[in-house]
């Protein structure tokens, strides 16, 4: 999933669990960890202002996976590179930022205190995953299709009838198979995070992971996604 999922971008579970710190507790963390280098000083900032730093991480993440993908997409293209589409990027910004910065934030702070064991019980955290999975799997990916065309499908910003067919023909073709894939991506990204690396360097590896993802979502969610929603 997710990251969406992804986002993450997806929060580490330490920084979803715990609350804002103090400046004087951010300080000894941080004299823990090595020093006050830019990994110290995004440390900080995750202790500090957890929120606003993952959404704005996330935000910016999204950016740079739809960047890779439209440069893919341009690449594939056999008519010559088409424009860069800006007004993509500022939307794929936008769902960085509120879904896999805020709303994953929340859902990971949950799912946290629901297995809180699952750095050290193999079943909290196969339980773990798995729950993580089989909401956020279809509810990211589907949600991301339904975004793109909301957004990017004329009549903008409007859920009509034919819009409403054409994100059902999305779902029939891509959702299932979508799924599939960040089910295998983020089951073995969410296994490692959970269980095996120290939280500082989690956040490295999920936001590493999912600029991966995004990208490949970036791609299929805007597979036609401009076509016009005809009666």
């Amino acid at each position: 999933m997710n990251t969406m999922g992804a986002l993450f971008a997806l929060v580490p579970l330490v920084s979803a669990l715990q609350p804002s710190l103090g400046g004087r507790d951010a300080d000894q963390l941080l004299r823990l960890r090595g020093g006050y280098g830019i990994l110290a000083a995004y440390n900080r900032a995750l202790l500090t202002a957890p929120l606003a730093t993952n959404s704005a991480s996330a935000a910016g993440l999204a950016v740079v996976s739809d960047s890779i993908a439209q440069t893919l997409a341009r690449v594939d293209r056999s008519d010559g590179a088409s424009p860069w589409d800006f007004e993509r990027s500022a939307w794929m910004a936008a769902w960085g930022g509120f879904v896999s910065g805020l709303v994953i934030f929340f859902w990971l702070q949950w799912l946290g205190s629901l297995f809180p064991h699952a750095r050290t019980s193999v079943g909290q955290l196969a339980a773990k995953v798995f729950v993580n999975q089989m909401v956020m799997s279809p509810g990211l990916n589907g949600g991301f299709f339904a975004f793109v065309i909301w957004t990017r499908t004329a009549p903008r910003l409007v859920m009509n009838a034919p819009k409403w067919r054409q994100l059902m023909s999305k779902y029939r073709a891509d959702l299932l198979p979508t799924c599939i894939r960040s089910c295998a991506f983020w089951g073995v990204v969410q296994s490692i995070n959970f269980r095996v690396l120290p939280p500082h360097l989690g956040v490295l590896f999920t936001n590493a992971a999912f600029v991966v993802w995004t990208t490949y979502l970036s791609l299929v969610g805007n597979r036609s996604a401009k076509r016009p929603a005809t009666e």
